[in-house]
């Protein structure tokens, strides 16, 4: 899917007439691992991943231990995991749904995301894993999909059956919730990490509404 530099131009504008900043839920937790990742997940969303490294095996195995979950953080393509100079503050807590051992003997999971947190530091343990301080930050709350955006729904219906391995992650897709479609999106657009921190820092899934509309109608779409 290419992204129009139009779309780049049309989030700037929306974000400065339209911009709200989250409000914070205020429970701290203790230590999160973290797992930076270009493949992008929110509450609601779902992706595979393959675990090759020592230090996010160890992670996968103190979670299931433990019962705790770990935070998914958004980095782009272009980062090299050990050369990270920051992370976006907002990342999602994640639990593995499947588990399995691929054709190569690697360890393959499923997992989905629960819950969106704001991290305020970060410290890297011995063998490179990194350990988030975060809060709670509060997730969209589920909202009708009216018919005006009925369009978002269509159009990434149409997505899922292009890139059937992402579609079929959803066997019970919520069609008619906004902020679940919304979120899909924000998943799969070929947008550079910032742009998408400020869309899902919003309150509610209406600014993306309105950028995903600008975008679909955009000239060189």
């Amino acid at each position: 899917m290419d992204l129009p530099k139009y779309a780049v131009t049309t989030i700037f504008i929306l974000i400065t007439n339209f911009y709200t900043t989250g409000i914070l839920l205020g429970h701290s937790m203790n230590k999160i691992a973290l797992y930076p990742s270009s493949t992008h997940l929110l509450p609601g969303g779902r992706a595979p991943f393959t675990l090759i490294e020592k230090r996010h095996l160890r992670m996968l195995k103190e979670s299931l231990t433990n019962g705790t979950p770990f935070a998914l953080c958004m980095i782009n393509e272009s980062e090299e995991l050990n050369e990270l100079k920051q992370i976006p503050a907002i990342a999602t807590l994640c639990e593995v749904i499947n588990f399995d051992q691929n054709d190569s003997g690697l360890l393959s999971i499923v997992v989905e995301g629960t819950q969106k947190i704001r991290l305020s530091g970060i410290s890297v343990d011995n063998d490179g894993l990194m350990q988030g301080d975060a809060t709670l930050y509060p997730n969209w709350q589920s909202a009708p999909l009216a018919q005006a955006d009925q369009e978002l729904a269509e159009k990434l219906k149409l997505f899922y059956q292009t890139m059937p391995e992402i579609g079929a992650l959803y066997p019970a897709p919520l069609w008619g919730d906004v902020s679940w479609v919304c979120q899909r999106w924000i998943e799969v657009l070929p947008l550079e990490a910032h742009y998408k921190q400020l869309l899902i820092a919003q309150d509610t899934a209406k600014l993306t509404t309105r950028f995903l509309h600008k975008l679909f109608h955009s000239p060189e779409n």
